[in-house]
């Protein structure tokens, strides 16, 4: 299974980057994952200039930036996993820039066309209070999934993310039983 992981932490060794170590230990061999790190780069938010809409299927986002690479990475992918910590109820602005940059891939004012159709997505979540302050986010993300035609494989909290927590093993049970439902 190809993997894209998309990781929208603003630290390289942080909480969020110790799951994603941890979930490529539970994964094994049986996932490819690529992981790409997007805090550094150079990610733009959504315009909503309406010219992916206009535009012929297969086209992407006129933004020129980072973005357009991982338009053919996300689409040749069979997994997305989203990988944020959550800052005031919400995944990193970079995380969320990711997402609404998507829009593209999708004439949606009348679906003559959706490549997101059919793909599938989960996200792994840190944060430093308790697991329900993901619930905003995940709604989100479960509610685009919907409209998108996108299978939504779940989510895994760690509330009260510590790196040492995560790193001795903590959360291990709950990273196989992640691994094993979204991986198949």
């Amino acid at each position: 299974m190809k993997v894209l992981l998309i990781n929208g932490s603003p630290r390289a060794n942080g909480n969020t980057s110790e799951l994603v170590n941890r979930l490529r230990i539970a994964a094994g061999n049986k996932a490819e994952i690529e992981e790409i790190r997007i805090f550094d780069k150079g990610i733009k938010g959504c315009m909503n200039c309406g010219a992916c809409q206009k535009s012929v299927p297969g086209t992407f986002c006129v933004i020129g930036d980072d973005m357009s690479a991982l338009y053919e990475k996300f689409l040749g992918s069979d997994l997305t996993i989203l990988a944020s910590p959550i800052y005031m109820w919400q995944f990193t602005p970079c995380t969320l820039a990711f997402l609404n940059r998507l829009h593209c891939l999708c004439r949606s004012e009348d679906f003559s066309y959706n490549d997101m159709a059919g793909k599938k997505m989960a996200v792994l979540i840190t944060s430093g209070a308790e697991e329900e302050v993901a619930d905003y986010a995940v709604k989100g993300l479960r509610d685009f999934c919907e409209f998108f035609s996108i299978e939504y494989k779940g989510d895994l909290r760690v509330p009260f993310a510590k790196k040492e927590k995560i790193s001795s093993g903590e959360c291990d049970e709950k990273v196989k039983e992640f691994a094993a439902k979204v991986l198949g």
